[in-house]
């Protein structure tokens, strides 16, 4: 549940609260050091989250092993974790959901046996069965299939012609069989979006063209990160939907005439976006586009006659070198102009917790 923290700010001062702003760059660094601790334990891990994974365990004493990852996790980053234990993907994310409930498992929940998967899923709602969304589980729920045992043990050609190949794979997983495999290395995304919210409404176009460009800079940052470049660009301008004000939204999507990872081209067609997006009177709470139509960069093949061979060339030395020294010295030491400099439409971070383990500025201190 997510509601206002000035609507609790009674009970904060009442039990003491910390209110922290959102430190993305600490959870992301404090997420790549529990990848990295939990890949020494097994060769095959999907990470599917940014505090999410699954991974192989083919220890003989397997609760004991999962309780030697929490140990060293913890022993490594500080940072407590639960681990759901089970035959398939699907059964091991409800088994997860168990080992946060119930605290007598001390954060380890096993699904192994029989008996204990039967009686957890005789327990379990189909609203929560990793898979299986709200529309499909009010179907279930319309043809009295509450819980996931009940589902599980549907005729198998009933579940295919409702809910096609995908919900009978989810069957098949609750009774032990494995549908899913592990993604040893994870793919690359299909498409890179930015967005955020203002602190205050803006109804400057300069403003929106400046934060365009700066979300531009993120999402293609990402872009090269994975090897890819974008054939389209789809940019979106709307205002607060839940204020008294006019509300407004729309989109367009932009082709580009090649697919590019450059991020100044890839700015200069979004700003034309948002301008013909623009309208004047409406107060902007939040802008954005998502990167589409990605395609590899080693795949992708320049236009024989294209004139502009020796430009190109020089825009990726230059991507390249920014790419570099953002990395070597912080993470957008080196910016775009057109992102602007007060950026007073910046989302307020007044709260934010120190980056201790990405910036020099922000490591922890200790007096002895």
């Amino acid at each position: 549940m997510g509601a206002p923290a000035f609507e609790y700010r009674d009970l904060f001062r009442k039990y003491d609260v910390k209110v922290l702003s959102s430190n993305y760059t600490l959870y992301g660094d404090m997420s790549h050091r529990v990848m990295r601790t939990l890949q020494q334990f097994s060769p095959e891990i999907d990470i599917y989250s940014i505090d999410e994974a699954f991974l192989r365990v083919d220890a003989v004493d397997k609760e004991a092993y999962c309780r030697e990852i929490q140990r060293i996790i913890l022993q490594h980053t500080g940072i407590p974790t639960s681990i759901g234990l089970a035959p398939t993907m699907t059964l091991a994310k409800i088994a997860n959901d168990m080992a946060k409930r119930y605290s007598a498992c001390q954060n380890v929940f096993s699904m192994e046996a029989f008996e204990m998967c039967e009686k957890v899923l005789r327990q379990l709602s189909v609203d929560e069965i990793w898979g299986i969304g709200k529309k499909i589980s009010s179907y279930l729920h319309r043809q009295n299939i509450h819980t996931a045992s009940e589902f599980k043990n549907s005729e198998d050609l009933w579940i295919k012609k409702n809910l096609s190949v995908t919900g009978l794979r989810i069957a098949w997983e609750l009774r032990g069989v494995s549908c899913l495999s592990l993604k040893e290395a994870p793919a690359s995304k299909k498409s890179i979006t930015c967005s955020r919210s203002f602190s205050k409404a803006v109804s400057d176009l300069n403003e929106l063209l400046e934060a365009i460009s700066t979300y531009v800079s993120i999402a293609a940052e990402k872009l090269r990160n994975q090897q890819s470049r974008a054939s389209f660009i789809d940019v979106f301008l709307m205002t607060n939907k839940h204020h008294h004000s006019p509300y407004y939204y729309n989109n367009m999507q932009i082709t580009l005439p090649q697919p590019s990872d450059y991020t100044p081209k890839i700015i200069t067609y979004a700003k034309e976006g948002v301008r013909r997006l623009f309208r004047e009177g409406f107060l902007y709470k939040k802008t954005g586009l998502t990167l589409g139509g990605l395609v590899s960069k080693g795949d992708y093949q320049l236009d024989l006659f294209e004139e502009n061979h020796f430009s190109n060339k020089k825009e990726q030395t230059l991507i390249n070198l920014i790419d570099q020294l953002n990395h070597q010295y912080g993470r957008r030491v080196i910016k775009m102009a057109a992102e602007g400099i007060k950026q007073p439409w910046k989302a307020r971070q007044e709260n934010c917790s120190p980056r201790y383990t990405t910036c020099w500025q922000d490591i922890l201190t200790i007096q002895i």
